[in-house]
């Protein structure tokens, strides 16, 4: 026992002692001769309340109370301080059939640093408080600061993590409050704000070399948004509000598509008077000849000529005439519809029934070829603009009858193969030359086969842009001197809605 530091007590269940270690004797301040004298534990009590161990009071008393704690044979463990401020830890353990085991332990230096450390925490926490208060304060300096600025504003550390965002911001984006106190980063900001962006890293937000961003958000509110990096490697961003110039900015650009286009179409008013001061002085140079011929007959035989000769020269300075106007009104509709665009007025009506119509008006308008028509096959109704339709197929059976002034006969028939609706168009005329075939189509062109035969090089072209209208196309076979088959396009199923209306320039 004497090797062990604590000092050791066993009483019996007489509360006589039976060992008391050296360290017991030391801790407690007990001299040996004492406890010859004293074996017993109420009287090592007396002797310890006598000379002032428990402080001031009745000693009886003390010893007393001490005498009948011990008696219980209760586990205990507290501590005590000795006259010469030693503190003593006591613990004590009851023993099996009566008594107990004492240990005496020496805290005091135990308790000295803990006294020590509590008063450094103290000290650490009030220092801490006034650290806290400084920079509370300094905070709120910054804060007051940055929410005096009209630009939403956020502030990050050197990881990208958002410490700070200003009372603008909190207009901005509603919810900046939770992403600050969740320690979110720039990055996650950026993708919550626009979701359906490809994901960027934060070197793919700070790199100076990629243009950022002006963005309109979800309250209707455009801004503009820059990233910089502060002194002390924090991250700062801003958004600035740019509603109003964007406004400016969309009304400058109306104006100025308003003024590019104005200009183009007066560039193709221009350009359509030099062509038609061209096409007018080559197709007008036929018709005037004939009236001047038959006018200046008609004047030198006025006197002696017979009616049926006069009526024949007057027939043929009207069918001039007729010439000149068919000429003159179709360039005029031709750049009605370029300066104001085909419109697609387009429904589901009836479509085999009125294409039969087109044909039947044509054919009995048409008294020098037979119309051979088969549109049986073509669907009961779709989806069309009629009069666009009846532009395209009127156009293409007069080209039929006029390039063919030696054949007797123009056929058109309907058919729907693989999902395509087909209107063709045949004739055994003049026939284009197979390198003209995809230029028939650009305004103004007139095949080489087509000299001394009237016409403005309009039709086919206004024809292809109403077929394109219909998501169609028109596409030709020809041989020269054999003949043109022209066939129109058009997709069986129209992916349109219903009763829309389409304006293409």
């Amino acid at each position: 026992m004497e090797t062990v530091h604590q000092g050791l007590t066993v009483v019996d269940e007489n509360l006589d002692l039976l060992l008391v270690n050296e360290a017991a004797q030391t801790l407690l301040d007990i001299p040996f001769d004492v406890l010859l004298l004293c074996p017993n534990l109420e009287q090592l009590f007396r002797f310890n309340a006598e000379r002032g161990d428990y402080g001031p009071g009745d000693p009886d008393e003390q010893v007393r109370v001490r005498v009948e704690k011990a008696r219980l044979f209760e586990p205990h463990d507290f501590e005590r301080v000795r006259p010469n401020g030693t503190v003593l830890r006591v613990q004590g353990t009851p023993i099996t059939g009566g008594g107990f085991v004492t240990l005496y332990s020496d805290v005091t230096e135990a308790r000295r640093q803990e006294r020590d450390l509590l008063t450094a925490r103290q000290e650490l926490a009030h220092r801490l408080d006034h650290k806290t208060q400084q920079l509370m304060e300094n905070r709120d300096l910054l804060l007051n600061a940055i929410n005096g600025i009209r630009d939403g504003m956020t502030i990050a550390d050197s990881t990208g993590r958002i410490v700070l965002a200003n009372d603008k911001m909190k207009t901005i984006h509603p919810n900046i409050t939770g992403y600050v106190s969740t320690g979110a980063t720039v990055t996650n900001l950026m993708c919550c704000l626009f979701p359906d962006d490809p994901e960027r890293s934060l070197e793919d937000i700070m790199d100076p070399d990629v243009p950022w961003l002006e963005r309109c958000f979800p309250n209707g509110k455009w801004y503009r948004i820059s990233h910089s990096w502060s002194t002390d490697g924090g991250i700062i961003s801003v958004f600035s509000e740019i509603t109003e110039y964007k406004k400016q900015q969309n009304n400058l650009r109306q104006h100025t598509d308003e003024l590019v286009k104005l200009l183009q179409q007066e560039k193709q008013l221009t350009e359509m008077q030099r062509e038609f001061v061209s096409m007018a002085s080559h197709e007008f140079r036929t018709p005037l000849a004939i009236i001047d011929s038959n006018a200046q007959r008609i004047l030198r035989g006025r006197d002696t000529m017979a009616p049926e000769k006069l009526y024949g020269r007057l027939g043929k300075i009207r069918e001039s005439v007729s010439r000149m106007q068919y000429l003159i009104n179709r360039f005029l509709d031709f750049s009605l519809a370029q300066t104001k665009g085909l419109e697609l007025n387009r429904r589901r009506q009836p479509f085999r029934d009125t294409v039969q119509r087109i044909c039947a008006n044509f054919t009995e308008a048409c008294s020098t070829h037979a119309i051979e028509i088969d549109v049986s096959a073509l669907p009961d109704s779709y989806d069309f603009d009629e009069k666009l339709v009846e532009l395209c197929i009127e156009n293409l059976l007069s080209n039929a009858v006029k390039y063919s002034p030696n054949a007797a006969r123009v056929s058109i028939t309907g058919a729907v193969t693989g999902g395509v609706i087909e209107i063709a168009v045949s004739d055994q005329g003049v026939g284009i030359p197979e390198p003209e075939i995809g230029k028939v189509f650009d305004k103004y062109f007139r095949a080489s086969t087509s000299s001394g035969i009237p016409g403005t090089g309009i039709g086919l072209n206004m024809a292809a842009r109403a077929i394109e209208l219909h998501n169609g196309e028109i596409h030709i076979d020809s041989k020269v001197g054999e003949g043109s088959r022209i066939v129109i396009r058009l997709p069986e199923r129209s992916d349109f809605p219903d009763e829309q209306v389409r304006s293409v320039a």
